[in-house]
């Protein structure tokens, strides 16, 4: 069973549930945060909790016909936009606005969620800025965003900003463990992502898995200084680095591996993603110079000025090679 939002943001839901019973719900608030801390849920179940029959002390009961319809997306009241596409455009916007300064068609009410506000473009933008400056009715919008820094500063400034928090590293794999997935694994997936539902896509995903072996197996001969890490680049690595996102998971795999490397010889143990390797990587890192362990890791950082000039990635991932091959030798 997925995570409620009260498990996953017990503060903020108490902080929502105390402004409804109040009726002092703001016109606008700002969701902030990575992906998987519930800014989403969030703003439905505040939805709910506005427009629920059988509420108590503000919280909403999740099982009447007003909060079914709003979990369903199916309550008139309730109007959501996101990206059409690569952005947000001002057509969307305009409907928003027109549906602002209509009455509520089952109530006085109306809640508007706009799903990564920050993919707005600057006409959206300029064009949502009225309402937000001059709110018209029993409204609240809801702008939810994973980069707020991507979001004018005058949209900010006329919305309440609300930071929603990560799930701890610990909490989060004792919850992946729940789920049944074994300790190392969550233990590595949370160093991916902190986001529980895309951890558990990532741990049914057979071409992750496949990339994870392969990875782990490239980076073993690299150790090893082995040749034959330099041809696996092509043959092992290359096939589950096919677009953008993959290639990043890919990147992101790379630096977790010398991060251990890293962490190891300061000792740090019990910050180690590859817990399942952690015997292997320690015989590796007492030969491995630190001088080397540190330059490896800046190396592999380095990776995204490469790719932003469009060095192939094939080629960047060899030259990678090359140089960790070198800098772990002593």
């Amino acid at each position: 069973m997925e995570q409620s939002i009260i498990e996953l943001q017990p503060r903020l839901t108490k902080h929502f549930a105390k402004l409804v019973d109040n009726k002092k719900l703001a016109h606008a608030y700002l969701f902030s945060g990575p992906r998987g801390t519930g800014k989403n849920k969030l703003a439905h179940w505040v939805a709910q909790a506005v427009f629920c029959k059988q509420k108590q002390n503000g919280y909403p009961c999740l099982k009447c016909n007003e909060c079914r319809r709003i979990a369903q997306n199916n309550q008139p009241d309730v109007v959501e936009i996101k990206p059409e596409g690569n952005s947000i455009k001002v057509d969307q916007i305009r409907y928003l606005k027109a549906e602002f300064v209509k009455s509520g068609v089952e109530s006085n009410r109306k809640l508007f969620i706009i799903q990564n506000a920050e993919k707005m473009t600057i006409s959206a933008a300029n064009s949502l800025l009225k309402f937000l400056e001059e709110p018209s009715g029993d409204v609240t919008a809801f702008l939810l965003t994973d980069s707020v820094n991507q979001i004018l500063p005058t949209i900010i400034s006329r919305c309440q900003l609300v930071e929603l928090s990560s799930l701890t590293l610990k909490k989060l794999v004792a919850t992946l463990e729940t789920k049944g997935i074994g300790a190392d694994k969550a233990n590595l997936l949370a160093h991916l992502t902190n986001s529980q539902k895309e951890a558990r896509e990532l741990d049914g995903d057979e071409d992750f898995n496949k990339l994870l072996a392969n990875v782990w197996e490239w980076f073993n001969q690299v150790l090893r200084n082995d040749w034959r890490a330099f041809v696996g680049v092509q043959t092992k690595l290359m096939p589950y680095a096919t677009d953008k996102t993959s290639q990043d998971r890919l990147l992101q795999l790379i630096v977790l591996l010398t991060r251990d490397i890293l962490l190891l010889k300061y000792g740090k143990n019990e910050d180690v993603a590859f817990i399942m390797y952690s015997k292997e990587l320690n015989e590796k890192n007492l030969k491995i110079p630190e001088n080397g362990a540190i330059r490896a890791v800046e190396a592999v950082l380095s990776t995204k000025q490469q790719r932003a000039v469009n060095v192939s990635f094939q080629s960047i991932l060899e030259a990678l090679t090359l140089n960790l091959c070198s800098w772990y030798q002593a």
